[in-house]
């Protein structure tokens, strides 16, 4: 299989190119290959899934038991990504808009009130989901409840759960609202699943690690399959996986080298 490279930030203005939504030029670029890919599959909506801490290196640790995923990824395209931060929200805040966290300024949830507050037409603030719903298109989120209520005024359907100890319950919920999203038939959709990333500051072993894998991997094929024909999903990481020295214990230098490198996995397949 051939691997490909991009950047989180090359995913906003591909899916503008993808489904013909007008936003300003982000610093991000389109993806050639997933614009051929796509054209070739006559795609028409798009679905933005971030599973929180899927490094590059990790998803290949973990493919074994995502086999939903994998399956996606041997119909479709897997890259190598960069990501800009280490940390999820400036790491999201970069894949939802195409720009640097250095350019949007977004280095926590508060930081989206204080920033929209100061100039709320910055397009550097402005999500992909956002610029959709401005071209009249219908577009939804589906994130932590903090994070949802940012969208309030800026697109019409965004659905928030609370923050909980019981993540995988957390990412059942997220589950449910992105099917019930997907009822709706969006142009595009984003959700943030947070299990990985929770348990890799909690937990000591593979083997809990996998627990969780194998969650995210039930949750992403409910939604693969209730998804509309000719949906194009974009399942990535927003950053390298956390506890970095508690996983890295046995890896190999190109391992080590990609985590350093804040690698993430992006994979893109159409239903």
């Amino acid at each position: 299989m051939k691997v490909l490279e991009c950047s989180t930030i090359d995913i906003a203005p591909t899916i503008s190119r993808l489904l013909k939504v007008p936003m300003v030029p982000p610093s991000g670029r389109p993806i050639r290959e997933v614009e051929n890919y796509a054209k070739e599959r006559g795609c028409k909506r798009a679905v933005i899934i971030v599973v929180d801490s899927l490094g590059y290196s990790l998803y290949w640790h973990l493919s074994p038991v995502m086999k939903n995923l994998h399956e996606i990824v041997e119909k479709g395209l897997l890259f190598k990504c960069r990501s800009p931060a280490t940390i999820t929200s400036p790491a999201i805040a970069s894949i939802f808009t195409g720009y640097l966290p250095e350019e949007h300024n977004i280095y926590s949830t508060a930081d989206i009130y204080a920033q929209t507050a100061k100039d709320s037409e910055n397009p550097r603030l402005k999500s992909i989901m956002e610029w959709a719903y401005r071209a009249g298109m219908k577009a939804s989120a589906v994130i932590e409840s903090e994070g949802a209520e940012s969208f309030r005024g800026r697109i019409k359907d965004f659905y928030g759960v609370p923050n909980s100890e019981d993540i995988l319950d957390y990412d059942r919920q997220i589950t449910e609202y992105a099917l019930h999203a997907l009822r709706e038939k969006p142009d595009i959709l984003s959700v943030h699943l947070r299990a990985l990333d929770r348990y890799s500051h909690r937990v000591e072993t593979w083997k809990e690690m996998k627990k969780a894998a194998k969650a995210i991997d039930k949750n992403l094929e409910e939604i693969f399959q209730n998804a509309e024909e000719g949906t194009i999903f974009f399942i990535c990481g927003d950053h390298a996986v956390h506890g970095g020295k508690k996983w890295l214990k046995n890896a190999t230098h190109e391992e080590i080298k990609n985590h350093e490198d804040n690698c993430v996995a992006l994979i893109v397949g159409c239903c």
